[in-house]
């Protein structure tokens, strides 16, 4: 299946910042900081979105050809997967409760029962 038929699924809590997305890496506990359109392609990576829908929407939203974003966002979304914050399924599928929001946005009661149900963390 194409890079692009994909759906792309975000891998690590988040926080907004001004001007950029910030990730939690949690292969490698740091923090990964996202450009302008790796950061958009994340916030919209819910797993139940093509990755070629998304590209299609930045792509409008950008006023950028969509062969540019098309190629653009199948880069992107291989190197985020290669640094463990991002993977994709062939189905799609719903993320947990702790990847569906910013990390600062969460009830932390919810947010630790997703991450044990989700295997991040032991009880």
């Amino acid at each position: 299946m194409a890079t692009l038929d994909q759906f792309p699924q975000r891998d690590g809590l988040y926080r907004i910042m001004p001007d950029a997305v910030a990730v939690h890496d949690r292969y490698q506990d740091r923090v990964r900081m996202l450009d302008r359109v790796a950061s958009e392609i994340w916030l919209r990576a819910d797993g139940e979105t093509s990755l070629r829908d998304i590209a299609r929407d930045i792509a409008v939203l950008g006023n950028v050809p969509i062969d540019v974003m098309y190629q653009t966002a199948s880069i992107l979304a291989v190197l985020m997967n290669s640094e463990g914050i991002l993977y994709s399924s062939n189905t799609p599928e719903t993320l947990p409760y702790h990847l569906q929001i910013p990390q600062e946005d969460q009830d932390l009661d919810r947010m630790l029962a997703s991450m044990v149900a989700a295997g991040w963390l032991n009880q």
